[in-house]
């Protein structure tokens, strides 16, 4: 479907500009880094929970310690809430599509919603849903 690769597509681009060089041209993380994107975030899309994680994590960041896939990163991803609601959603797609899931995982209401929540989730926050949400 056209109107579903337009944002993928979009996603790529600003995946390459913006995350490629801590995440890796794939997704496929740097070891010691940042951790891989392309396969790990599969199960996490499927679920709302873990669709929101990551949209927030997109907006907020994230910095601390995190375990994945065996590997333990300590660092800090810098908030991409810069990006438009439509770029944002488009990386979303990309991300998707890396992990072999199709369509958007989160849509302009999410988007809206995430941006106005108040107070904003601490990194704290977002480490602990990302224990509830990582497999």
């Amino acid at each position: 479907m056209h109107g579903q690769r337009q944002p993928t597509a979009r996603g790529a681009e600003i995946f390459a500009g913006n995350c490629f060089a801590c995440h890796g041209a794939q997704g496929q993380g740097v070891p010691g880094l940042a951790p891989a994107l392309a396969g790990p975030l599969s199960p996490v899309l499927a679920r709302p929970e873990g669709r929101g994680y990551v949209l927030r994590v997109l907006l907020h960041g994230l910095s601390g310690r995190i375990v994945s896939q065996g590997q333990t990163f300590v660092g800090a991803m810098p908030a991409q809430a810069a990006l438009t609601d439509a770029d944002l959603i488009a990386v979303g797609a990309h991300l998707a599509a890396l992990n072999g899931r199709e369509g958007m995982p989160f849509d302009a209401a999410e988007v809206a919603a995430a941006r106005a929540e108040s107070p904003v989730p601490s990194h704290k926050a977002l480490r602990d849903l990302r224990a509830r949400v990582m497999p």
